[in-house]
This record gives C-alpha cells, sequence and structure tokens, in this order.
C-alpha cells in the first residue's frame, strides 16, 4: 500500500478525456497538460518517468498507483530506486500508464521525489 494519498490527483483526472499524448507528457480535453516531474532532490539524485501504453478518447474514471518496487540497478547495495505505476482507468480499462521513479543518488547518500503535475499542481507519487 502506497503512503501517498492518490485521491487529489484523481480528482484533477477524473471524468476528462487524453487527447493526445508523448512519453513525456499527456493532454486532457480541457487543456491540462500533464506530465511526469522531480519536484525535490539533492545532488547525485534524481526522479524521472514516462507514460506508455495511452489510448485516446475514453474517459478517465479511476486512477491507482500500482506495482510498487524497490530495485537495485547498479549493483550498490546502498544506492536504490523505488518505482510506482500511476495507473489511469476507462471502467477497467487501463488507458495509460506512467511509469514513476526515484533514486537516492551515489552511494544511497542523497534524495529525490517524484510527481505528476496536473496543471501547476504537484501530486507526490515516488520518493527514496
Amino acid at each position: 500500500m502506497s503512503k501517498y494519498d492518490v485521491n487529489e490527483l484523481k480528482k484533477a483526472l477524473l471524468y476528462h478525456k487524453v487527447i493526445e499524448w508523448d512519453s513525456d507528457h499527456l493532454l486532457l480535453d480541457d487543456g491540462s497538460k500533464v506530465a511526469i516531474e522531480c519536484t525535490e532532490q539533492d545532488c547525485c539524485a534524481d526522479a524521472w518517468g514516462e507514460f506508455k501504453d495511452v489510448k485516446l478518447d475514453a474517459v478517465i474514471t479511476d486512477v491507482k498507483l500500482e506495482n510498487e518496487r524497490t530495485d537495485n540497478p547498479w549493483g550498490d547495495e546502498d544506492e536504490t530506486v523505488n518505482s510506482v505505476d500511476v495507473v489511469i482507468y476507462h471502467n477497467r480499462n487501463r488507458i495509460a500508464t506512467a511509469e514513476c521513479n526515484a533514486d537516492n543518488g551515489n552511494g544511497g547518500y542523497y534524495y529525490s521525489v517524484g510527481a505528476v503535475r496536473v496543471k501547476d499542481v504537484y501530486y507526490t507519487v515516488v520518493d527514496c
């Protein structure tokens, strides 16, 4: 279970349609731009993400944080990457997935925070 409350993000996205997308952003039918951004970090840490498997013109009816995981991709036991998928649904069908990541930098001494930005509001979804 995520420590982040997705309800406010859900309220920002519900009942809109994705009309355009690329791996960096979604554009909703009301003109809102949705992006994944690093909102806090120090030194060598970073947060990032990308959108995948987006289907256009379906109304967003639910948003969930799924598949939370911690990985050690560089073999340094102290440096980790936390990841979560922000999955956007139309009824029970996935219509978009935002793969969001945050790492704790060189040797695990640092931190980062990743968020989904809708218009100018940031909704934190992952940190490390």
